[in-house]
């Protein structure tokens, strides 16, 4: 192409940069599954107020993920639902089994994201699912048997069997069942600082 092998350098390091290839040592350059999404777009890492930050990142994802499922539910293909049925069901045994499973759950919910077919959900998925890790801190992960576990099935389910109105309402109860503990724990707090 005409190109020297700096300048081939000097682009593939700044795309790695940029989240759009990925560099791995010893195997090659590849796309970035962040597909650009910068590590911290929205400055998370400033806030401080992590309860807060964790009712306002499910304030977000509670106005987006309910449509993600809805749509995952429309536009799903039998594989993705296949994908969806053994990602929840590992997460699942990773929670019954009383293991580390939030990487699991965020991939889980990556998936919903891409069955839904909409490629700016996709990646505003790397985003929205910072939160993940967030909610597990701020509810101590008391909900992972009677919200997480619960409503992760009835989603997948409602995905697999093309019920929108289904997949919305779990995803739906999921997301506020989450943030609703948070904010009775908030108002717990400050009744006792008062």
């Amino acid at each position: 192409m005409g190109v020297s092998r700096s300048t081939i350098r000097e682009a593939i390091k700044i795309l790695s940069a940029r989240n759009i290839l990925e560099i791995l040592q010893g195997s090659g350059a590849y796309i970035s599954p962040r597909r650009g999404v910068p590590d911290d777009p929205l400055g998370l890492t400033f806030i401080y107020d992590a309860d807060r930050l964790a009712i306002d990142l499910l304030d977000v994802r509670t106005m987006i993920e309910p449509q993600a499922a809805m749509l995952a539910a429309m536009h799903a293909t039998d594989q993705q639902c296949s994908e969806l049925r053994g990602q929840c069901s590992l997460v699942e045994r990773l929670i019954r089994s009383d293991t580390e499973y939030e990487a699991e759950d965020i991939e889980l919910h990556k998936k919903i994201c891409e069955a839904s077919g909409n490629r700016i959900l996709i990646n505003l998925s790397y985003i929205l699912h910072s939160s993940i890790k967030k909610t597990i801190i701020a509810t101590s992960d008391a909900l992972r048997d009677n919200n997480t576990y619960i409503y992760h099935r009835k989603i997948v389910e409602a995905i697999a069997h093309h019920d929108p109105i289904s997949a919305y309402n779990s995803m739906m109860c999921h997301v506020g069942g989450l943030r609703e503990y948070i904010a009775s724990k908030i108002a717990e707090r400050q009744k006792t600082s008062e």
